[in-house]
């Protein structure tokens, strides 16, 4: 015969390892600090604080049984349960067993809700408070009885509708007399009892007991692979904006006071960038929580980890960013937007962290994988989201759901409404250590991106064709062109105005005609070079160079350099007709040159010019623990382990704390003798139940006395 189940307590030793494991790893904090055995770890699974957050875990069907719980008299059975739901026992099973597994009920026949969501859920449901001047069940049935003589139309609405009741019309004062509102000041409400009469015993219409798929247009395809094809192609564009982080080194953008970018800044950016603000956003802010920019208080600039991140493979590089984006804490899409204060939020600051944001993305990812050959439609994903966390606002629902669809697609995750085949292989990442999830999704990248092409095809009109994808050395290209098309291959075009641009940002127009001759089956067209060439001689090249500064130029250059209102500051004093110097340190005579129409080139002590990549030292931020660990910063040791120290402090092989024991006569509801330290430094024996432990305040009843007193635990000691 099965012992009857008397206590949480009771209830967590009858569970196997599994799913002691499965408590600890939804509820990590119940593991911090270690607990020494069952007990304490029942007692800390019913404090107030940690029944709180494990509420927030609940899906729609769980909080529904709990609320039924908690309007229930205290030992419902599992029939009466699944009746108070409008379900049936075998439909709400997978649910309870999960409430049990989280420790948040127990019991087999006769269930009971933790007390501090009991006492702590006063309107569960849209039903009032309980009150003592409630009517009793048969009153309230009594009450709805002539209600339904009199207003019957009324009723249906106000049954499933909240308690609170306004108006007062003649409806108002029928309702009033027949006592199903009573009125509380000014307002009107429904008592609970009779609000549950109205319902007929019922807490909930309806049970949803499971999560609603995404829902959508099937997807198709006119060419096969295209949307593979478009998703390589939105993943190395991701890539190309990250390396504009690379201009932070000679034109930094500049770190609110509050902390974060400008706006105008990122609108810039953008801009330069040839992208939407959302898409720069997204991957600025992966790089952001990668660790690979940072700032010093006043410019944003790329960090030391950005040098080692430019040496990896571009699979690996999209890999990182892409695990920064899936397991961060921030969303991009919001940035521009007030807060609930108003205040605009900010690009790379706190103000677009929001708590539990990672957990519903990879919810939403995990959905997307639950339907494929659907383009889901944005409101069926809320609505799917909104299952999973019912107690999240449904503005913050619609708010994620859209960032995670157009932040996704930036990355090449996602392609409208449905996983990329990088999209799926990132949902199974997500599960995996961290250098397994970079390991898998630079893999799915390397296999689904055709080679790189090393050559190009060049046109007197001075247009530019890769047949392909562009390996890693002909990137620069896109630094002097604009985009005309791409797909199976990419066409550029040099005009003017992209070569004015890519000058005046410090390219070298050399650089460039030695680059085409060697990536080019033909000669260079003689246009293309003479446009190059002319556009530097109209430019102005300036040298700069590291001395005290040193800038080298031809006379003329210098001259319009000297008198331009911009170079005021630098004090340039000129040693030769084509040589000057300022104290300036050489980044600001880049940029002053540059502001003033020339195009300055940064050079060595030779006067060669040097690699446009430099080093760093700045620490990047913010990089979250849970980059590194999957488990996250609370479960700091694995659950397989902690179950067994958990096993091995309840077999006596460790002694208890002051504390632990505490914990211990809370789980098991059992009254013992408590020394109190007074004032004076005497101790006061009281023979007491301690009913709970939270902040360091003991709260217990005294044996004999309704009353309970609250002690702090350092003056309690044990005999």
């Amino acid at each position: 015969m099965t012992a009857v189940i008397r206590s949480l307590a009771d209830s967590l030793r009858r569970f196997g390892d599994d799913r002691l494991e499965a408590l600890l790893v939804a509820r990590p904090d119940l593991a911090s600090p270690l607990p020494r055995g069952i007990g304490p770890l029942a007692a800390r699974a019913g404090g107030a604080t940690s029944a709180r957050r494990a509420l927030e875990a609940l899906t729609l069907p769980e909080l529904h049984l709990v609320e039924a719980l908690a309007v229930l008299e205290d030992g419902a059975s599992p029939a009466q349960l699944a009746a108070a739901v409008s379900s049936d026992p075998a439909t709400i099973a997978p649910a309870l067993e999960r409430l049990i597994t989280l420790a948040v009920v127990w019991g087999e026949d006769e269930l009971h809700l933790i007390r501090p969501l009991r006492d702590g859920m006063r309107a569960p449901a849209g039903l009032a408070p309980a009150s003592a001047d409630d009517p009793s069940p048969d009153e309230a049935r009594r009450r709805v009885e002539r209600a339904r003589e009199t207003v019957p139309e009324v009723l249906e609405t106000l049954a499933w509708g909240p308690c609170a009741v306004t108006g007062r019309g003649r409806l108002a004062e029928t309702l009033l007399s027949v006592g199903i509102v009573v009125a509380d000041g000014e307002t009107l409400h429904i008592p609970r009892p009779v609000h549950l009469a109205l319902r007929g015993g019922r807490v909930r219409r309806t049970h949803i007991a499971h999560r609603p798929l995404p829902a959508g247009p099937e997807l198709t395809e006119r060419i096969p692979g295209s949307r593979s094809a478009q998703a390589v192609e939105r993943a190395f564009d991701a890539l190309r904006l990250l390396g504009t982080v690379r201009s932070f080194d000679e034109d930094p953008p500049g770190v609110l006071r509050r902390g974060g970018l400008p706006q105008r800044d990122l609108r810039r950016l953008a801009d330069r960038a040839g992208t939407s603000v959302v898409a720069y956003a997204t991957v600025l802010q992966s790089a952001w929580q990668a660790g690979l920019i940072g700032h010093d208080g006043q410019e944003w600039h790329p960090t030391r980890d950005w040098d080692a991140h430019r040496l990896l493979s571009a699979e690996q590089r999209w890999a990182e960013l892409a695990l920064a984006w899936a397991r961060g804490h921030h969303l991009a899409a919001v940035v521009g937007t007030p807060d609930s204060s108003g205040t605009g939020r900010s690009l790379l600051s706190d103000l677009t962290r929001r708590d539990g944001v990672r957990t519903r993305r990879s919810s939403v990812l995990q959905a997307l994988r639950t339907a494929p050959g659907v383009d889901a439609t944005e409101e069926s994903l809320a609505a799917s989201l909104a299952w999973a966390f019912p107690l999240v606002p449904g503005e913050v629902i619609q708010e994620e759901t859209a960032a995670v669809l157009v932040e996704g697609q930036a990355l090449g995750l996602l392609d409208g409404g449905a996983l990329t085949a990088l999209g799926h292989e990132m949902v199974l990442a997500l599960d995996e250590e961290i250098t397994t999830a970079d390991a898998r999704l630079a893999a799915a990248l390397h296999d689904a991106a055709p080679a790189p092409v090393d050559e190009v095809l060049l046109d007197a009109d001075l247009s530019v064709v890769i047949p392909g994808r562009p390996s890693e050395r002909l990137l620069p290209l896109l630094d002097w062109t604009e985009v005309v098309s791409r797909g199976g291959a990419l066409t550029l075009r040099f005009t003017t105005s992209t070569v004015r641009r890519a000058l005046g940002d410090g390219r070298d127009g050399e650089a460039l005609l030695a680059l085409l001759e060697g990536a080019s089956r033909s000669p260079v067209p003689q246009s293309l070079t003479y446009l190059l060439r002319d556009e530097q001689r109209r430019h102005g090249r300036v040298q700069v160079s590291r001395a005290s500064t040193v800038l080298t130029a031809e006379a003329e250059v210098l001259d319009l350099l000297q008198v331009a209102p911009e170079a005021a500051a630098l004090g340039l004093h000129r040693l030769a007709p084509t040589v000057a110097v300022t104290l300036s340190d050489p980044g600001f005579a880049l940029q002053v040159a540059r502001q003033a129409g020339l195009s300055p080139q940064a050079v060595g002590p030779d006067g060669r010019p040097v690699d446009e990549e430099l080093t760093h030292s700045l620490h990047g931020g913010p990089v979250e623990p849970d980059l590194v660990t999957i488990d996250g910063p609370e479960l700091r040791v694995p659950a397989e382990e902690t179950v067994a120290r958990i096993r091995a402090a309840e077999e006596g092989g460790a002694d208890l704390s002051v504390t632990d024991r505490l914990l211990d006569a809370i789980a098991r509801s059992s009254e013992i003798p408590l020394g109190i330290v007074d004032g004076r430094g005497g101790v006061v024996v009281k023979h007491a139940q301690p009913l709970s432990l939270e902040g360091g305040r003991l709260r217990a009843r005294e044996a004999g006395r309704d009353e309970e007193f609250t002690v702090l635990v350092h003056r309690v000691t044990l005999g």
